[in-house]
């Protein structure tokens, strides 16, 4: 029970920052529990489950708003409809092949070096973005009601490369709306939101074909995620203005950048 409430507080907690929370959960799984790797990264994936549905409690009112948006008319939807619509089906049409690869390949060096230099690469984009938007004179200022088709576009297809093992799924997107000119507190919440279904999609695929049963632990750490995933949300909401995301940005970016040196050093 008790590496359960430690997987799932783990899970609630870095799931909304910009680190890998599929790796820090991972990582704690193997190192402080023995667990073997792939059991560790189902695990890691099953707890998103609890995420997901944190984020979907948090931000319920703004869901029930845009479902009853669309239904009201379907064929001229909102921009920030057309937000969701566009990023949920890129992230998708991306995530899902490079989930259900990292899955059915077997883990080794040549494996880990090729996603070694791939995160090195995002992690070069990252902090050229984020040396971007420190050169900016003002942070952004656009609201989520200005949001473009291409901002769903770009974003989705952020959250979808963050389906290859070790990449911050809140850490790309948010990066990549700042980027765009989104407020702070927008990108926060627009990134959480549109994470729902990615997240908890990612757990229910390791449920389904990991051998993810419904036992008291896993239902225990799925809860304990849930539960500091609705207060960890609502924190990093209430603080946004005076976290420094473009520095979490650049610090995240240098470290993936440097991933194939780490990975060759260990």
């Amino acid at each position: 029970m008790f590496e359960s409430v430690i997987l799932g507080l783990i899970q609630g907690i870095t799931e909304w920052l910009p680190v890998s929370s599929e790796g820090v959960v991972t990582l704690a799984s193997t190192t402080l529990f023995g667990n073997e790797s792939n059991e560790s990264i189902n695990i890691a994936l099953w707890v998103h489950i609890g995420t997901a549905i944190s984020a979907g409690f948090v931000f319920k009112s703004d869901i029930y708003r845009l479902i009853i948006s669309f239904l009201k008319s379907p064929a001229k939807p909102t921009p920030e409809v057309k937000f969701f619509i566009t990023g949920m089906f890129v992230s998708a049409c991306l995530g899902l092949p490079i989930l259900i690869t990292m899955d059915n390949m077997t883990s080794g060096d040549t494996l880990k070096t090729n996603l070694s230099y791939v995160m090195g690469a995002i992690g070069v984009c990252m902090v050229a973005t984020g040396l971007v938007l420190w050169r900016a004179k003002t942070s952004g200022i656009r609201p989520r009601s200005d949001v473009k088709i291409m901002d769903g576009l770009f974003t989705g297809l952020a959250q979808g490369v963050a389906a290859l093992p070790g990449l911050s799924r809140s850490g790309l997107t948010v990066s990549t709306m700042l980027a765009r000119g989104l407020d702070k507190r927008e990108a926060l919440a627009l990134s959480f939101m549109l994470g729902i279904p990615a997240t908890a999609g990612a757990g229910i695929y390791s449920a389904l074909s990991g051998g993810i049963d419904l036992s008291i632990e896993n239902i225990s750490a799925l809860l304990v995620a849930l539960i500091s995933g609705i207060i960890t949300i609502n924190i990093l909401l209430r603080v946004a203005e005076r976290i420094n995301l473009v520095a979490i940005v650049l610090l995240v970016g240098i470290l993936l950048a440097l991933s194939p040196i780490i990975d060759t050093v260990i």
